[in-house]
């Protein structure tokens, strides 16, 4: 599953750019900003921040969800900061005090095992087969906010991909729909260093292994 995960985020990202960049690289922009728009079950925003091609990041979520399943309707509120800085990620939930620190090492690892020695071209066909293996299909270009953008369809999803940044992304599953879309765009900005930084008032915990309590 970690393997076909980290193939699926690999196929997104040499597909959606034609630019050569570093393999090491989670995005082809060096840094900047989107703020998202939440539709569908779940409403509310999103604001992602980055820096050094990805390497460093902040994603802010305040939603909310409303799923009716069975005749059966639940509600949750959202309030979440996760920072990446490298290979650390921390995690805190705003509503239910928790803060998570955890480490993407292993993903890290298998990607580049996965990827050694590879061309640039390879890996482009790497991800050509990863979305064809998935059903997957390219639907052409669509412009978002001005900018053009790689339509690629996945299963019940279907995402707008600038330089390997999603600007806008759909989902159906069942009754459960949700739409991404970004309402602002910035690009090689110049973005404050405590961006990036932690909260330093809160404890970060171990993040628990699959299947224990939070």
């Amino acid at each position: 599953m970690k393997k076909l995960f980290i193939l699926f985020s690999l196929a997104l990202f040499s597909l959606s750019t034609n630019a050569h960049n570093n393999q090491n690289n989670q995005l082809a922009i060096k840094s900047g900003y989107v703020e998202y728009k939440l539709t569908g079950s779940i409403t509310g925003s999103k604001k992602f921040w980055w820096d050094n091609y990805g390497h460093k990041s902040r994603t802010e979520i305040k939603s909310t969800s409303e799923v009716k399943i069975f005749g059966m309707t639940s509600k949750e509120e959202q309030h979440s900061i996760t920072i990446t800085d490298d290979n650390t990620i921390y995690t805190q939930d705003l509503i239910k005090g928790t803060a998570y620190k955890s480490s993407n090492d292993e993903y890290e690892e298998i990607g580049n095992e996965m990827t050694e020695d590879m061309t640039e071209e390879e890996i482009e066909q790497l991800g050509e087969e990863v979305l064809a293996s998935m059903g997957g299909e390219r639907l052409g270009t669509e412009k978002i906010l001005g900018k053009e953008c790689e339509v690629i369809k996945v299963m019940m999803a279907k995402v707008w991909m600038y330089k390997g940044i999603p600007l806008k992304s759909t989902a159906k599953v069942m009754s459960i729909e949700t739409n991404e879309t970004a309402v602002k765009f910035d690009e090689n900005i110049s973005i404050p260093f405590s961006t990036f930084t932690p909260d330093k008032s809160v404890e970060y915990q171990k993040m628990p292994e699959y299947g224990e309590e939070y």
